[in-house]
């Protein structure tokens, strides 16, 4: 798998967590309503557990099976989970639904920034490592 197309296949997968993730919250969860596992258990499970097994997983096919399209756009979509999530967690001080999801919201304009960092990131190394 060439470089390019790593870089690609990445943000890629990268910005389509992001765009997932808060069409799903804005979509189904905007009025406050507790999804059925926090409603049935009492967890507070966010996305952002769930990209960190996404990139569990994927560091493992990178480390120790190999790179390809799969384990690349799995550790993409994993990262754009947790980062979609990381702003958002750090301004969270509340457990009332209503609000967490308002902090979501208002973190948004911050959450974009650091995507844009994370993908320019992303280009300058694929830059650097043509030479």
């Amino acid at each position: 798998m060439d470089k390019g197309r790593k870089l690609l296949v990445f943000v890629g997968f990268f910005v389509l967590a992001f765009v997932f993730f808060r069409l799903r919250v804005m979509l189904f969860y905007s009025n406050g309503e507790l999804p059925l596992l926090r409603a049935v258990t009492g967890l507070t499970i966010h996305h952002f557990h769930y990209g960190l097994i996404f990139i569990l997983i994927a560091a493992l096919m990178l480390i120790f099976w190999k790179v390809n399209v799969f384990s690349v756009g799995l550790m993409g979509f994993g990262l754009g989970t947790v980062y979609d999530s990381f702003i958002s967690r750090m301004f969270s001080f509340d457990s009332v639904r209503v609000v967490e999801i308002a902090k979501y919201n208002y973190s948004f304009g911050l959450t974009l920034l650091l995507f844009g960092v994370v993908v320019l990131l992303a280009i300058v190394f694929y830059l650097a490592g043509e030479r």
